[in-house]
């Protein structure tokens, strides 16, 4: 499912994942997790775009990250952490090459032009089949305790 349908789904997962993927910055970073072709996991630093209710991402062609998500299209992102913690944000599916030059446009103009200008530059949609937003209560104390919002994709 879309970015779109996680908002209409539920909509203060959505916006918890937008803030804590952006963090009041103009660019949102997170851990984006790939399989390799071991069956293991690989972790990898991204930017991801939030553009026309579609969760979307600039991957470098020759990148390790790019086969992985070529051969098989599965992966996790998660929210860098905040400064004070006690917030995280995590989503789970599977991303899908978009080459067409007219979507790819249209994402790097959201950006305005900071992501997306090189040719090695592939746009893939993100599809959501699950999100989860955590806020800890008396985080960095012998009492802390998760606080869960989680949404799952009926398809």
């Amino acid at each position: 499912m879309s970015w779109k349908v996680l908002e209409s789904g539920n909509p203060e997962l959505a916006e918890h994942g937008r803030r804590l993927l952006y963090q009041e910055q103009e660019i949102a970073a997170a851990y984006l997790a790939t399989v390799a072709p071991d069956g293991g996991p690989r972790v990898h630093p991204v930017f991801p775009v939030l553009a026309d209710s579609e969760l979307w991402l600039f991957i470098v062609a020759m990148s390790p990250k790019f086969r992985d998500l070529e051969r098989n299209g599965h992966y996790a992102l998660h929210s860098f952490p905040l400064q004070g913690g006690g917030e995280e944000f995590h989503i789970r599916g599977t991303a899908q090459h978009v080459s067409d030059t007219g979507v790819k446009a249209a994402v790097v103009a959201t950006t305005q032009g900071r992501q997306g200008t090189q040719e090695f530059e592939m746009l893939f949609r993100c599809e959501i089949s699950s999100a989860l937003y955590t806020r800890w209560d008396n985080w960095g104390t012998e009492a802390a305790w998760p606080n869960y919002l989680k949404w799952t994709s009926l398809d």
